[in-house]
């Protein structure tokens, strides 16, 4: 009778050991999904920030041929706008991929599940 109470009694111990260890399991995995969110965040914004100053060269390309520097005249100031728009483009492109995707990291970390 002694052998079969220890016997439980050592059942129900590794159940409770085994919830810990599931518990700190799923600390980590949150732990790994934060650290990777803010990775791919710092990325984002890094990306964003080196297409935000690039946009800055055709701007300037064509200011410059507005007030009369014939160098950056020999451009046409539509290709000048052209290539302007596409940064402009990208940078608000990326501005919004960083909000939604912070907007749904947040979601998913407030219920508790992942959204993919």
């Amino acid at each position: 009778m002694a052998r079969g109470r220890r016997r439980r009694r050592e059942r129900r111990d590794e159940r409770e050991d085994r919830g810990t260890t599931v518990a700190r399991r799923e600390s980590r995995s949150i732990e790994k999904r934060r650290s990777e969110f803010v990775a791919a965040q710092r990325a984002l914004a890094r990306r964003r920030s080196v297409i935000g100053l690039l946009g800055f060269v055709p701007l300037a390309g064509f200011v410059g041929c507005g007030y009369g520097l014939t160098a950056l005249c020999a451009i046409p100031s539509e290709v000048w706008l052209l290539g302007w728009a596409a940064f402009f483009g990208s940078f608000l492109g990326l501005t919004i991929r960083l909000f939604r995707e912070r907007r749904k990291f947040e979601r998913g970390a407030a219920g508790g599940a992942t959204s993919s």
